[in-house]
């Protein structure tokens, strides 16, 4: 079928009392749903809100806001999700740059047409169904922005037919079933929530939304009084769960079919508790982006090679380019190439930056600033990003690689592997270390030399108190080399 409404509508017809949409105290069939998508676009339209019309939609994580998002889809207006905290002067920037026209939300912005969800809710009991055509494959589905590592927002334009194929992807690789019901904390304006959201409704399962964490009791509520047998949750949301309420979730153990895990690396502490608590519940990461979703995928309760991010899922293409652009055949540990991700899961483009987008997109593949090669059995390892890996002497050098084997050790609370400069080699490797009490530098420097390649040893150890990381979890990269270059000074 052509897009995820297409399934709505047919699932709402072959299954209609099979929930779609839930929250704790609400929840909605897909017969409901589809009225309610058609009812609130004609209450929509009525609103004075046509066909193409460029529409942001602040997210208020509920059943409101996926009636609202998919009515916008549904009357083909581009709906342009963002987070529910967003500033007015963030709006100011979003409003401009996507020309943009209208405003749902709870309150106001200046230069927006503004309609509030409450009144939309309200007018929507009162409104015939809007019966239109869907909208086909090859039209806009939304509008997504993303951060790139310059920090400059970029509108990421998605067509339904790579909503498909995305979708395709998560169901294939999470081996998803009939029936599965996912619980989705995550943010439904980014692109790992909404994505998860789509392939649960392609499946015709049922979603139960969440907003975050911060009530904990309401993940334990959901399992229960939805019988949930999958989640799709970031590694801080994860490491919430185990903070708030310790081992809990074991004891879902032969409920949880699977966990998708997404948006940031997952700290190995981590992982090794998700392994010992749901013992038979398949793990998942998945590698990709918002210009190039869920591209590779790892099923990392059965696979633990370092640096792996899976195979490639079944709507994605791999290329590796090496340094002087060129596609060659799969790179190597010693010559890892840049990948590049293409089918049907590209993105048409970055809205109203033609220049940015053919440096992205090329020949069809969606460039990426991250060295990996292909293994002898068909596994994508990544490397890192080309700015983050180390040249030691000729020899490329993936910090995270180095991480895992040394986090492992007795002792090692934290530790960070970068670089200093050496007028010989160009750059030393060199390891962070926070360090537990007990820890021997000796033992610990023998263990390396097990565990991994020599030119790969960190050649400085440095002691420090904490390891600069975002409010992800992710390591800041540059932060740790000046640090680093600071201790190599004697400073």
């Amino acid at each position: 079928m052509e897009t995820v409404l297409h399934y709505i509508k047919k699932y709402a017809e072959t299954q209609p009392d099979t929930l779609a949409v839930c929250e704790l105290k609400k929840h909605l069939t897909y017969a409901e749903y589809w009225t309610a998508i058609r009812k609130m676009a004609n209450a929509l339209l009525q609103n004075g809100i046509k066909k193409n019309a460029h529409v942001i939609l602040r997210c208020t994580q509920n059943i409101e806001y996926m009636v609202l998002f998919s009515a916008l889809q549904y009357m083909q207006a581009l709906v342009i999700p963002v987070e529910r905290s967003t500033s007015p002067e963030r709006m100011q920037e979003i409003r401009d740059k996507v020309d943009a026209e209208w405003l749902i939300s709870n309150k106001e912005s200046d230069g927006l047409r503004w309609l509030s969800p409450k009144k939309l809710m309200e007018q929507m009991e009162n409104t015939e169904e809007l019966d239109v055509p869907l909208p086909n494959a090859d039209s806009r589905s939304m509008l997504l922005f993303t951060t790139g590592t310059t920090g400059s927002s970029k509108g990421v334009v998605m067509h339904h037919k790579n909503d498909v194929a995305i979708a395709g992807n998560v169901m294939k690789g999470t081996q998803m079933k009939p029936g599965n019901v996912e619980i989705i904390p995550m943010p439904l304006n980014h692109s790992f929530g909404i994505r998860r959201y789509q392939s649960d409704m392609i499946n015709g399962g049922t979603v139960c939304l969440m907003n975050g964490m911060a009530m904990i009791g309401n993940l334990w509520k959901m399992l229960e009084q939805y019988h949930a047998t999958s989640m799709a949750i970031s590694p801080a949301t994860l490491g919430m769960i185990f903070h708030l309420s310790d081992d809990r979730i074991a004891g879902y153990a032969d409920q949880i079919d699977y966990i998708q895990v997404g948006s940031a690396p997952l700290p190995e502490t981590d992982k090794e508790k998700l392994l010992r608590y749901l013992p038979r519940t398949r793990l998942y990461n998945f590698y990709g982006s918002s210009e190039a979703g869920c591209s590779c995928i790892l099923e990392f309760s059965r696979q633990n090679k370092n640096g792996c991010i899976g195979y490639p899922t079944v709507n994605s293409l791999v290329r590796f380019i090496d340094e002087e652009g060129n596609v060659i055949e799969n790179g190597s540990e010693k010559q890892p190439a840049l990948l590049a991700w293409g089918g049907p899961i590209v993105m048409e483009g970055y809205y109203n930056d033609s220049e940015l987008t053919a440096k992205t997109v090329v020949d069809g593949y969606v460039m990426t600033n991250d060295l990996g090669y292909m293994d002898e059995d068909g596994s994508i390892i990544l490397v890192g990003r080309a700015d983050d890996v180390i040249n030691y002497g000729g020899s490329k050098i993936s910090p995270a690689e180095v991480e895992t084997v040394a986090i492992r050790y007795p002792g090692v609370a934290d530790c960070a592997y970068s670089s200093v400069q050496d007028p010989i080699t160009g750059e030393l490797p060199v390891m962070l270390i926070v360090q537990e009490d007990g820890f021997d530098e000796t033992a610990f420097q023998s263990y390396m030399q097990q565990q991994v390649e020599s030119y790969k040893l960190p050649q400085k150890i440095f002691y420090i108190e904490k390891v600069p990381k975002t409010f992800k979890g992710s390591l800041l990269r540059k932060e740790i080399k000046k640090i680093a270059e600071s201790k190599n000074k004697g400073e």
